[in-house]
């Protein structure tokens, strides 16, 4: 809740920023965004299996109101605030224990970034920044499938033998992530014109993630001691409108 009352207060502000500075123009973008797949060792442990995890790419989407502020003829500000949502395969697997799943991470975020104008009629813009990012909620739901032919205690020979068991799963992880996290990024837009007096832009960003992911608490009992997940590299493409 607080998150939404956030988002409005901020377009709120940017409107009336625009309406008191004409160098200023409000933005809207949208689009979808792609993970880059990487690989995690989950553990130092000698259990057997190398627990890992790997993720993949699943398509999200974001919407990103904002404000871009002219400097001079070469350089401008972006700043705003949107709603983006991550989504990742995951497969995490220890052992003969193998869970595949869709992992969804909402978020608010607040990027703000400097922009270098170039190109014919400095129609293209080159920027670098960072934004802070609140968590909404972070889901996974997929199948934990084991493979009992990795265990001594059945006999693979017998006709009764079935080697996996399916079993399916909905797990809430929103304790496992930094309610804030912090992030940088490089974009690129291009300006195009929608019609004689309405302009817009592509955009391309590649988001890095710092501090979004939490350590997972140790536990004595436990044979494993889990350590971070790598922090995930997410690629936005865009189609924005000037308001």
């Amino acid at each position: 809740m607080k998150q939404k009352i956030l988002l409005i207060f901020m377009i709120g502000f940017l409107t009336q920023i625009y309406s008191q500075d004409k160098k200023t123009e409000i933005q809207l973008s949208l689009g979808p965004t792609f993970s880059i797949p990487k690989t995690s060792e989950l553990a130092n442990t000698n259990v057997d299996g190398s627990p890992e995890i790997k993720s993949s790419v699943h398509i999200g989407a974001y919407i990103l109101p904002s404000v871009n502020y002219s400097l001079n003829e070469k350089s401008s500000l972006d700043f705003g605030i949107g709603f983006y949502l991550d989504r990742f395969s995951i497969e995490n697997k220890i052992g003969p224990v193998t869970n595949k799943g869709n992992r969804s991470i909402s978020q608010i975020q607040t990027p703000i970034n400097f922009n270098f104008h170039f190109g014919q009629d400095n129609s293209y813009q080159l920027g670098i920044g960072g934004f802070a990012s609140f968590l909404l909620s972070a889901k996974e739901k997929g199948d934990t499938i084991t493979d009992f032919s990795q265990l001594d205690i059945f006999n693979p020979n017998d006709p009764n033998f079935n080697n996996n068991a399916t079993i399916s799963y909905d797990n809430n992880l929103k304790d496992n992530y930094n309610s804030v996290g912090v992030g940088a990024f490089v974009q690129l837009k291009k300006s195009i014109s929608f019609s004689t007096d309405k302009k817009g832009f592509i955009l391309l960003r590649i988001n890095q993630y710092f501090n979004s992911i939490k350590n997972n608490d140790a536990d004595s009992n436990q044979f494993i001691e889990f350590k971070n997940e790598k922090e995930p590299t997410t690629i936005n493409l865009g189609i924005g409108i000037i308001l």
